[in-house]
């Protein structure tokens, strides 16, 4: 069942978590003696902490549910334009409009959950719901954890606030990353003891014991403490409770929802305004959200995928198409075709119609590389603009699999003799494909190793934003300077691949932190800038 927010707690909420951190109103007077009553007022509250994930049906709230769009900022896609254009090409700097809408998203988040926190403890619940609070505490203490993590691996330092504030309290400096992450871990260890393993019925959705483990290797490998993070994700893995999906575009059927390899989604369901907006932004005009695609897979990312086969065999179904692209893009790993939609590849568009792509593809929401996105939308009929039903996966078995293994391997040395680290990159690999080689034990030193984990990375999890913290830890994001971003050519009369770049992108070394948003430290004096950006 869909976690959504009721109406009233909805109203009730927005007073008490307005969208700018440094503009609230004083939260506790507002509502501590009309809502915080009963057990339904925790439930609503709850579930408004949930609701911060949404986009809310507008474009502009960079919140968890556009996260796909965080690999636009690597070489693998490109965003079609704004803010999100200037933040991939180099050229932001602190009044771009998507970096202000993701701390705000961010901080909208943790204003929710620190009303819940504050005021969870002031509700009876009967004798025998007892357990049922904690396990609330722990879902809000693990939202919170999820909306710092996302401020502090984008921003570095940031303000630490972890109660409800006066206006007058609210011109707070940042607080060091290490005190940040310090919160973090606090918060999540109380989650993985409050939360429960497995649920079940209408509590399906709910943050579980390894969602809170899963963000935890995720801050760990932020702060490169390899050896905890590799703990944490093995204890996500040992746990029997994931399993991988048999077939990998089965993870992302919206038919197929909170399917076994699902540890942690945003839950969306149409008709009763509680639908997405990812799907508007990432489909094409031609589907039936009639999409605006944003995201622009890029020739680096298909590069990626490994040849399997030589020489395949296909059919040239469209004239248009020069033979030297059906070479390129046939017979190579079948989650390049999962992943991304490009030419001479089928989709089901509008009237569940069977089309060759590229298909009206021209106009201003046409891909610059003539190439978009295919995994987490919805192709044929389902997809409603700003109201489809599809979850956003945040965090699933394959990617806590390949983050093992990598922090397996950063903990050794030599020649890589461990059989847990090719169990787990294997595993990944024998999933898409019986016809891609599996690495033997023994096989490979640690450079390579780690060479083939992030390779792997990619192609398993391109496009749903996880490939952004892995550059930055990395050190991949200077890949972005001088990239040129190559693409195909249509025309209408030839799909061929394009002369020259589509565009040259640039990085500079402090571009690892975006800046901080101007309209906050116009409001908040007390807010330094990062480093590079001007003051």
């Amino acid at each position: 069942m869909k976690i959504r927010i009721l109406l009233f707690a909805a109203i009730v909420m927005m007073l008490a978590a307005c969208e700018d951190m440094l503009d609230k109103q004083p939260l506790d007077k507002i509502s501590g003696a009309t809502f915080w009553l009963s057990p339904a007022d925790a439930e609503a509250g709850i579930q408004a902490c949930y609701d911060a994930l949404q986009c809310r049906g507008t474009s502009k709230n960079m919140s968890y549910e556009l996260w796909g769009l965080m690999d636009c900022f690597t070489p693998a896609a490109h965003p079609r334009d704004g803010g999100k254009f200037a933040i991939a090409s180099g050229t932001h700097d602190p009044s771009n409009g998507d970096v202000a809408s993701m701390w705000a998203s961010a901080y909208k988040g943790i204003a929710r959950c620190n009303d819940f926190l504050i005021h969870i403890d002031d509700i009876s619940f009967a004798e025998n719901e007892s357990g049922r609070k904690e396990r609330m505490k722990g879902e809000a203490l693990f939202l919170r954890a999820l909306f710092y993590y996302q401020l502090t691996m984008i921003y570095g330092d940031v303000p630490l606030i972890l109660d409800v504030q006066e206006v007058s309290e609210a011109m707070v400096p940042r607080n060091p990353q290490a005190e940040v992450i310090q919160s973090i871990y606090d918060d999540l260890d109380v989650a993985v003891n409050s939360l429960p393993a497995t649920y079940s019925g209408s509590d399906i959705a709910r943050a579980s014991k390894g969602a809170a483990l899963t963000l935890k290797t995720k801050v760990q490998l932020l702060e490169e403490d390899f050896a905890g993070a590799a703990a944490s994700a093995k204890a996500v893995i040992d746990s029997k409770v994931y399993s991988l999906q048999p077939n990998f575009p089965d993870v992302f059927n919206f038919r197929n929802e909170n399917n076994s390899e699902v540890i942690f989604d945003i839950q969306f369901i149409s008709f009763v305004n509680d639908g997405n907006c990812f799907e508007k932004m990432y489909s094409t005009r031609s589907h039936s959200s009639w999409g605006w695609t944003w995201i622009h897979p890029s020739l680096w990312l298909v590069e990626k995928f490994e040849k399997i086969e030589e020489e395949p065999e296909y059919t040239i179904e469209d004239d248009r198409i020069q033979p030297e692209v059906y070479d390129y893009f046939e017979g190579r790993d079948p989650r390049m075709d999962w992943t991304i939609i490009r030419p001479g590849a089928h989709t089901v568009i509008n009237g569940n119609v069977d089309v060759l792509y590229p298909y009206g593809i021209s106009g201003y929401t046409h891909s610059r590389t003539g190439m978009t996105v295919r995994k987490t939308i919805i192709e044929g009929e389902g997809g409603i603009a700003y109201d489809s039903p599809n979850n956003w996966i945040l965090f699933r078995l394959a990617d806590v699999l390949l983050m093992y293994a990598e922090a397996k391997t950063e903990t050794l040395n030599g020649v890589i003799a461990d059989a847990s680290v090719y169990d787990a990159i294997n595993e990944v690999r024998a999933r898409a494909s019986d016809k891609l080689p599996l690495y033997e034990v023994g096989s490979l030193t640690k450079e390579e190793m780690l060479e083939n984990i992030r390779n792997e990375s990619i192609r398993e999890l391109a496009l749903e934003g996880w490939l952004y913290p892995r550059f930055k830890r990395w050190d991949w994001l200077k890949l972005n300077d001088g990239f040129e971003l190559m693409g195909m050519k249509t025309n209408g009369d030839i799909c061929t691949f394009a002369d020259s770049p589509i565009l040259t992108c640039q990085y500079f070394d402090y571009y690892k932190w975006w800046p901080i948003p101007q309209q906050e430290r116009d409001i908040n004096t007390n807010l330094t800038q990062n480093s590079g950006y001007p003051e």
